[in-house]
């Protein structure tokens, strides 16, 4: 699995009110990070085990399939 941050810190520098919803969807999936450390995580200062990798690559999975189905 590829280590979906690049593409998270993609949106966020292109939207930074993604931030937001990301880490909704990253909780969503079973996150378990606060706002705060996912931010860090983002930003390179905080790791974040294996398992919350695969959640966050779900987070952005259905953060952009709720992108694409909005009218």
């Amino acid at each position: 699995m590829q280590d979906p941050r690049p593409q998270a810190q993609l949106l966020v520098r292109n939207d930074h009110s993604s931030l937001c919803l990301l880490w909704v969807w990253y909780r969503a999936n079973g996150g378990e990070a606060r706002l705060e450390e996912f931010d860090a995580y983002l930003h390179g200062l905080l790791v974040l085990d294996p398992f919350d990798l695969k959640i966050l690559a779900w987070a952005m999975e259905d953060y952009g399939r709720a992108r694409v189905s909005l009218p």
